[in-house]
């Protein structure tokens, strides 16, 4: 803390004020005002490591946050009077453009808020799927194949994945409906207690019961939220599921192929690629058997008891 004061010298003269200041221990650390992560891959991570250095004389206990697609590890943390850390900045964005945002850094000595603005700007990658549309002739209980290529004509190497839904929105919104189907309805909740409360009684000791199907929940959402959410049908069948495409050399491109069995029926997914916003879209469709009886209609006529007559349709 800073404190000021004045020292007044009264003579029958004169008035003299002699000023006095005393500025308190501080922590200062020197976060730079600006941070660019220039061009990034949109879906692909960019890492910066900062090192910031406790330039004051009071050890500094502080916490830095962010906005998506930035990221900052650690979030807090202490940095003694002299000493030198390391923050790292990350930039992830989902989507095309300029991105901004702010690195907030707040201490413990409650001087002013530091703010490192923070731009980076997302680039789709050349990519892309020898086709958008895939039509099947498939008969009835049988299947049939095809093949579909992907070209990447970029210098990275790019992860595929097939997707069920369009968007990673929508990923989002099945696995926060999967995860409230989980939650155990309070009346789970109130038998849990209950039953611990009776045992308790007979044994003079129970397990926390409600831990440890608390535990169990958040075991199994984080499942749910770990899973990818590939693409999956009982008519179409893809392989590989997903997979790492090479990056080609300039002027060039790699080619890397799919097989898609269509069994009967339509159906549509979408593919996720690491470099690429929007997911690529991509239909098939199956065909049935195609035919028609000769006619409509077999008249046969009056034919004799217990004799066999045979007619051709």
């Amino acid at each position: 803390q800073d404190y000021s004061h004045e020292l007044v010298c009264m003579t029958g003269m004169e008035r003299m004020v002699v000023p006095i200041r005393a500025i308190g221990a501080q922590a200062i650390l020197d976060f730079p005002d600006q941070l660019d992560f220039s061009k990034c891959l949109v879906k692909c991570s960019i890492q910066k490591t900062l090192l910031v250095h406790n330039t004051g004389n009071l050890e500094a206990h502080y916490q830095i946050s962010t906005q998506s697609p930035f990221s900052v590890v650690p979030a807090s943390g202490t940095v003694g009077a002299g000493d030198t850390m390391e923050v790292t900045v990350g930039f992830h964005p989902l989507t095309t453009g300029d991105h901004f945002g702010s690195l907030v850094v707040c201490c413990n000595t409650g001087e002013e808020s530091i703010c490192t603005n923070l731009h980076g700007e997302a680039v789709d990658v050349n990519v892309g799927l020898s086709t958008n549309s895939v039509e099947f002739k498939t008969f009835v209980n049988m299947s049939n194949y095809t093949t579909v290529f992907i070209e990447n004509r970029s210098n990275i190497t790019a992860h595929f994945q097939w997707k069920a839904f369009p968007t990673e929105e929508d990923d989002n919104e099945e696995k926060s409906r999967r995860c409230r189907l989980l939650q155990p309805p309070n009346e789970v909740w109130l038998k849990n207690l209950m039953e611990e409360k009776e045992i308790e009684k007979v044994e003079g000791f129970c397990e926390d019961r409600t831990a440890l199907l608390r535990n169990m929940v958040q075991e199994e959402m984080a499942k749910v939220q770990e899973d990818p959410l590939l693409f999956s049908d009982d008519i179409f069948h893809i392989e590989p599921m997903e997979l790492v495409a090479p990056s080609s050399e300039l002027g060039t491109s790699t080619e890397t192929a799919w097989k898609i069995q269509c069994n009967r029926g339509n159906c549509c997914t979408e593919m996720d690629i690491s470099g690429h916003e929007s997911r690529l879209h991509l239909r098939g469709e199956g065909q049935g058997p195609l035919l028609e009886l000769c006619c409509d209609t077999l008249i046969v006529g009056n034919i004799y008891i217990y004799t066999a007559h045979i007619f051709e349709v």
